[in-house]
């Protein structure tokens, strides 16, 4: 499995390389009101209104105030475009399948980590990008795309 690895707080995630579409530096984010805490805003890319997705607030943790070193992973949820800003990408790995372990009684919780890789001394959470956005997060990035579109049209 290739994975694209992404930091957040100095603990490294892992996503499968197929899931993601580009990775691209910080650009200008225009806030969106009334949007969930955690979606940063929308951006411009390639002429498509992509929301982006602080995964700092997503996940609760602490709050980086000075984000222009962070990077922005695209990836594709129901056929539309988001963002997700992370600390940092740092590089593309390949990994075994006997070197992921699923994850074990206390990540659980966590529905979706899908296991944990280990390269050399490093262990990798692996992320399913569409677990991650089910739910609220995928109600809330809809929600912010029709809010665009209908203005866009208006």
């Amino acid at each position: 499995m290739k994975l694209a690895i992404f930091t957040l707080v100095g603990k490294e995630y892992g996503v499968d390389i197929k899931d993601i579409k580009e990775v691209i530096r910080m650009r200008k984010i225009t806030p969106i009101p009334d949007a969930a805490a955690y979606v940063e805003g929308v951006m411009s890319l390639r002429g498509r209104v992509v929301p982006l997705i602080n995964l700092r607030k997503k996940l609760g943790l602490e709050i980086k105030n000075n984000m222009h070193l962070s990077r922005i992973i695209v990836t594709d949820l129901k056929a539309k475009s988001v963002g997700m800003i992370v600390d940092g990408v740092s590089d593309v790995l390949k990994v075994e399948d006997e070197n992921i372990t699923p994850p074990d009684e206390a990540l659980k919780d966590a529905e979706y980590l899908t296991g944990v890789a280990r390269v050399g001394k490093r262990l990798i959470l692996l992320v399913d990008i569409g677990k991650f956005l089910a739910g609220e997060a995928t109600k809330s990035i809809a929600n912010v795309h029709k809010r665009v579109e209908v203005k866009r049209k208006g």
